[in-house]
């Protein structure tokens, strides 16, 4: 049975401001979700639903595969949640974060052909499909609980090649985020009028990881197996978290507290919280065939050679 809560009011554009690219705290909300809850923004518009243990068992049997997913990353932008960004080789990059993208990728930036990320191609006969119960386990728990945004996608991925999609899924595209605190920031490039999805593991004990839609002053500490589906275009973000980890000593435990978490899991204990975000990228509807879009990366690399080969 869930719980309906629809917020009255949202916080002026001038105290949001204030918040956008930092990292929230515990005075950055009032109400803290505790249970099945659906959310609605004070126009009605759906946004969030929390379905709190929805995929523990498929999250308990993906988890030694995430847990290896460790790749670091300088194109977060204000999520990575340093507020700051600078340019390298002409291109944004903000500090490093412990965050990995899966699945498959429209034409952008320098690559000029839609692809399966290099995890997911590496991994496409092996580990990849292991994942998949999980996936389509969040996009039952998503038509079930939000059935016109999950129409609208599905539209959406029926005009897609079938190669670009996570086979029984709406989904195109999953980001694998390990144990850092993210900027107030709004997802981009995802498809404004579906939802996205997002599902957590956690391991060891830590504080802090909340997270937060302060345009609302709503917020939902996630746990293990935990699923929340989201309107990602909203402002929201992760508190700080601090490790909490023990240690035996002297026949007691002694918590080691205070160690904040930035930058992927405790090094003294292993403590995670991975969050895996599952959306339709926009532009992948206007993907070719996988024969096609290879065809187009053979002729990017050709004239790529062509133009950085010094002539004699």
């Amino acid at each position: 049975m869930l719980t309906e809560l629809r917020v009255r009011s949202r916080i002026s554009p001038a105290a949001m401001e204030e918040r956008r690219q930092k990292v929230m705290t515990e005075r950055d909300y009032d109400v803290l979700l505790t249970g099945p809850t659906r959310v609605a923004a004070p126009d009605g518009r759906p946004l969030a639903v929390y379905l709190p243990g929805a995929v523990k068992a498929q999250m308990d049997a993906a988890y030694p595969i995430l847990t290896t997913i460790r790749g670091l990353t300088e194109n977060r932008g204000y999520a990575s949640g340093t507020g700051e960004k600078f340019t390298q080789n002409n291109l944004q990059r903000a500090k490093p974060v412990m965050s990995s993208i899966l699945g498959s990728f429209e034409s952008s930036g320098f690559y000029k052909f839609c692809r399966l990320t290099s995890w997911t191609r590496d991994e496409l006969d092996t580990r990849w499909p292991e994942l998949y119960p999980l996936w389509q386990a969040i996009a039952a728990r998503f038509a079930e609980q939000v059935p016109d945004r999950f129409g609208v996608q599905m539209e959406f991925a029926r005009q897609t090649a079938p190669e670009w999609l996570i086979p029984g899924t709406p989904f195109t595209t999953v980001t694998v985020n390990n144990t850092f605190p993210t900027g107030v920031h709004k997802d981009q490039g995802d498809l404004e009028s579906g939802f996205s999805c997002l599902a957590v593991a956690r391991r060891g004990a830590f504080t802090g990881g909340t997270l937060t839609f302060p345009e609302y002053r709503v917020a939902v500490d996630m746990a293990d197996g935990d699923l929340i589906l989201m309107d990602a275009h909203a402002w929201h973000g992760n508190t700080r978290m601090r490790c909490a980890c023990g240690r035996e000593l002297d026949g007691s435990v002694v918590v080691l507290e205070g160690k904040q978490l930035a930058d992927g899991p405790c090094p003294e204990c292993g403590a995670e919280r991975i969050s895996v975000v599952l959306y339709y990228r926009t532009k992948m509807a206007a993907c070719g065939t996988e024969p096609e879009e290879q065809a187009k990366a053979v002729e990017w690399g050709e004239r790529w050679n062509r133009t950085s080969t010094p002539q004699s």
